[in-house]
């Protein structure tokens, strides 16, 4: 495979999520959408401590591998029918993370309680139906759960993190374990945990969104 700078920001990207504690031995994968409309993803299998350059898989958006000697990842399906959907998105990250594999089993949604998860995810994260894993069923759950937010919970199974850069999906998947934690840690205190309203919300994301972002990309 030619070298490429997605290559290595994806081996990055590996290690980041391992450091976050959002990755439990192989399951979960990782891909950015390349320029010329390929996808660059983790192989299937593999370690992430083990992954080199040549592990990485190009497919295009039919699901054909077009680059790479490995398997992409069981989940291709879903990231191709997210970037198809998602014209915005340009990374994903899939983990197993703790809590938000529990609220997988065990919630419909997460409201979101706090101001930094409001303003990267964009809204209350949605659980989708259960489906077998690797399927095209999983994958348009997934596109209609996440709508135009940036993470989704996928039943008894995981979470997806999605954004214009892998950092952004990488930020994405931490706030929605964080979400995920802070809901499930406040309903042991009471009932009716104090949930932020549509309205605050959608201005808080904006406000990341208009400001924060956009000055972080400028300084970029």
């Amino acid at each position: 495979m030619i070298l490429l700078k997605e290559s290595i920001q994806i081996l990055q990207a590996c290690e980041d999520v391992q450091d976050a504690g959002l990755i439990f031995g192989t399951w979960g994968n990782l891909s950015v959408l390349l320029e010329d409309g390929t996808i660059l993803i983790t192989p299937s299998g593999i370690p992430y401590d083990e992954l080199r350059e040549e592990d990485l898989v190009i497919c295009d958006m039919n699901g054909n591998v077009v680059g790479g000697k490995q398997e992409p990842s069981s989940e291709l399906k879903m990231h191709v029918e997210i970037y198809k959907a998602r014209k915005d998105v340009k990374a994903i990250v899939h983990t197993h993370s703790l809590y938000a594999s529990v609220a997988s089993a065990s919630l419909n949604e997460v409201p979101l309680l706090v101001e930094d998860v409001a303003m990267v995810l964009g809204g209350s994260i949605e659980v989708t139906s259960y489906q077998n894993p690797g399927t095209q069923e999983l994958a348009m759950e997934v596109v209609k759960h996440l709508g135009k937010k940036n993470a989704v919970i996928m039943a008894n199974h995981g979470q997806v993190g999605v954004g214009s850069t892998l950092d952004d999906a990488i930020l994405a998947s931490v706030m929605c374990e964080k979400a995920s934690q802070l809901y499930i840690k406040a309903l042991e205190i009471t009932d009716s945990p104090k949930v932020l309203k549509d309205e605050d919300v959608r201005k808080l994301s904006e406000t990341y969104v208009n400001h924060y972002r956009r000055l972080r990309d400028f300084k970029e």
